[in-house]
């Protein structure tokens, strides 16, 4: 997990590198908050609900809260090559279900005898997705339309899978449009969908559509 953070941080380093000597082109720091759909949902996984016992963690639909910044790398055609770092909260299902750790505690300890239940708790189906991108926006004046046409995307979902592992790698894509309230301000809206590889052992595949503020630099 600490070599993934550096990665990251690494790139974004370098994207802000990149970026510095066209800060005049228009980068953007920007915060935003939707809904959320899991392509699958996880009910009757070991860890998501102790495979249905007690109740199914199956809900595909929820809410998403993300922030980003976009980096201005090149003019091309009079529009924007921009360079993109996000990260993405997504928060499909919450249910009380049968906690796995409860089972295999008792079971370990010889309490899973006549009169002693198991412990139920709240269990959060969720992920967390960072993306590095190259997004093309369209300089239509104070309207900017923008595309994502492929994005490398590192998916951390919880809880893990059946395997006990949680990380995995997509390819994302995305669209959006924004107008400048102000130069330092724009309004926007954006839909985007990544696509997981499944390395897990099952695809988190999900999207996202929400509003987002961008704080123009």
């Amino acid at each position: 997990m600490k070599k993934f953070i550096l990665l990251i941080v690494a790139m974004l380093y370098t994207l802000i590198i990149a970026g510095t000597g066209n800060a005049e082109l228009g980068g953007q720091v920007f915060y935003k908050f939707g809904t959320a759909n899991l392509k699958d949902d996880r009910g009757g996984q070991a860890f998501t609900d102790t495979l249905g016992l007690m109740g199914t963690n199956d809900g595909d639909s929820g809410s998403a809260i993300a922030a980003g910044l976009d980096v201005p790398l090149v003019k091309i055609f009079g529009n924007t090559l921009l360079g993109e770092v996000a990260v993405e909260y997504a928060r499909f299902s919450d249910e009380t279900v049968l906690q796995t750790a409860s089972v295999l505690v008792d079971e370990a300890t010889n309490a899973a005898e006549s009169g002693t239940s198991y412990v139920t708790s709240s269990v959060n189906v969720s992920e967390l997705n960072v993306v590095i991108a190259p997004k093309y926006r369209f300089e239509l004046g104070k309207l900017r339309p923008w595309i994502i046409p492929v994005g490398l995307a590192f998916l951390v979902n919880s809880p893990p899978s059946n395997d006990a592992t949680y990380l995995d790698i997509g390819y994302h894509y995305g669209a959006g449009v924004e107008y400048m309230i102000a130069d330092q301000l724009s309004l926007g809206v954006d839909y985007r969908n990544t696509i997981a590889s499944g390395d897990p052992g099952f695809k988190a595949t999900y999207s996202s559509f929400g509003v987002y503020v961008g704080i123009n630099f």
